[in-house]
């Protein structure tokens, strides 16, 4: 590349702001040395508008000196300062330089408050009115710029409140997506899967995984292309965290709507979606303050293995001070408590169903109902509630009943409020 570098440029404008500058001294100079042709009154014999004459008055020294100062100091300063091409100043000064020790200034004065903050887990700080309210001033300087003030996100950045996270939702895999970034490829899988029609029909089978609105016919003949995404998806499309390949049973796509045209644009056209890193921006103590922040506002995962289930027996006042998965049994019903944006069951769930699945083989049927978050956003929730009562249908399909001997049925009143109530599945016997 050095044969194709200049340093033309830089000698051109050191020489245009030093000829100025010295220019201008001389003009001063010479203007003061010049003497004026003049009448006896000091006028230069120039006459406007008939009487006004032109006076041969000298500069006022002030205003001489100021200018002199002024020269003097322009050169001092381009001495000291870069400003004279690639010449970096005798004292080395850069803004990136000046920026650095405004931030370690900056982030000196503030470690005592982060100090506090030291040894608290990330749900811990979740629940800090001072640390939330950190995160919150650090979330929209930094991050509300792409995922909104709301973090509700818009197309093509992901909504960090609905409990979905492509590359995990604990604390450890959140703070590992601020602080390293990532980098979410679809690559265009047209060719793989064939002809125009293919994708399409490939399309509608995605959408059916989400119960989103589709084409029967189409999804069904589309089902045989989806091995071409299994890879990333998995055969049951939930995804891979791993990759970041997200879970296509969850109804929710970044980059558009769950409708045919956008699935088939990603289908024929791919998308690349890069988080940047923000390790080289934030102190370890503030990187755990915003992670605290998103986990508690996405409903993050309470960490890397799923929770224990508690005892089939245990009262459901316990479930309902946890925000864990969990499962209990009431007086015959199964009731199934959801992590915050999760639609996960607990383990222990073949215990607790083991009387239902026997209830159903003494010809009884097993009602599934599920409730609904009255908080946040009505559609999500919504959403949300229909994924965890599907949960609940699989394990007992799974478990032998038959999808006949099982019955999706909203309560009567569907809102359960907030907390661990209104994140619950209940199974009956009728």
């Amino acid at each position: 590349m050095s044969d194709f570098t200049s340093n033309f440029w830089s000698i051109y404008i050191a020489a245009i702001t030093l000829l100025g500058i010295f220019g201008c001294l001389v003009l001063l100079w010479v203007s003061g040395k010049t003497k004026a042709m003049t009448a006896a009154d000091n006028t230069t014999g120039h006459v406007w508008d008939g009487d006004l004459r032109e006076m041969n008055n000298p500069l006022p020294r002030w205003w001489v000196g100021l200018f002199i100062i002024t020269c003097i100091f322009s050169l001092a300063y381009l001495y000291l300062y870069p400003g004279l091409g690639s010449y970096q100043g005798s004292l080395g000064w850069t803004q990136t330089g000046q920026f650095e020790k405004e931030v370690a200034r900056g982030n000196e004065q503030t470690a005592p408050i982060y100090a506090a903050f030291a040894g608290k887990s990330t749900e811990e700080l979740a629940k800090d009115q001072q640390a939330m309210a950190i995160g919150d001033r650090l979330f929209m300087n930094n991050c509300a710029q792409c995922h909104g003030s709301d973090a509700r996100g818009s197309t093509g950045f992901p909504n960090l409140t609905d409990g979905q996270w492509n590359w995990g939702g604990t604390p450890e895999q959140i703070h590992a997506t601020i602080a390293q970034g990532r980098t979410g490829i679809m690559t265009p899988m047209a060719a793989a899967v064939g002809s125009s029609d293919d994708v399409r029909n490939l399309a509608n089978h995605v959408l059916s995984l989400s119960k989103s609105p589709h084409d029967s016919v189409r999804a069904n003949l589309g089902r045989d292309k989806f091995v071409a995404c299994a890879a990333c998806h998995g055969p049951d499309g939930k995804g891979n965290q791993a990759l970041g390949a997200p879970d296509l049973t969850s109804g929710v796509f970044v980059h558009g709507p769950a409708v045919e045209a956008h699935i088939v644009n990603m289908i024929n056209n791919g998308k690349t979606g890069v988080m940047p890193a923000w390790e080289s921006k934030f102190t370890p103590e503030q990187l755990k303050v915003l992670t605290a922040y998103v986990w508690g506002k996405g409903g993050g995962v309470a960490g890397a293995t799923p929770a224990a289930a508690a005892p089939a027996a245990a009262a459901p006042a316990a479930a309902a001070d946890n925000d864990a998965a969990s499962v209990v049994v009431e007086n015959g019903v199964v009731k199934f408590f959801f992590a915050t944006g999760k639609a996960d069951l607990a383990g222990g769930a073949d215990q607790a169903l083991a009387d239902v699945v026997a209830g159903v083989k003494g010809g009884k049927k097993a009602v599934v109902s599920g409730f609904v978050d009255s908080t946040g956003n009505a559609a999500q929730n919504e959403e949300l509630a229909k994924q965890r009562a599907f949960a609940v249908r699989d394990q007992l399909k799974a478990l032998g009943v038959a999808e006949d001997s099982i019955e999706l049925k909203k309560p009567e009143n569907i809102e359960a409020g907030a907390g661990a109530q209104a994140r619950r599945v209940e199974v009956n016997l009728v």
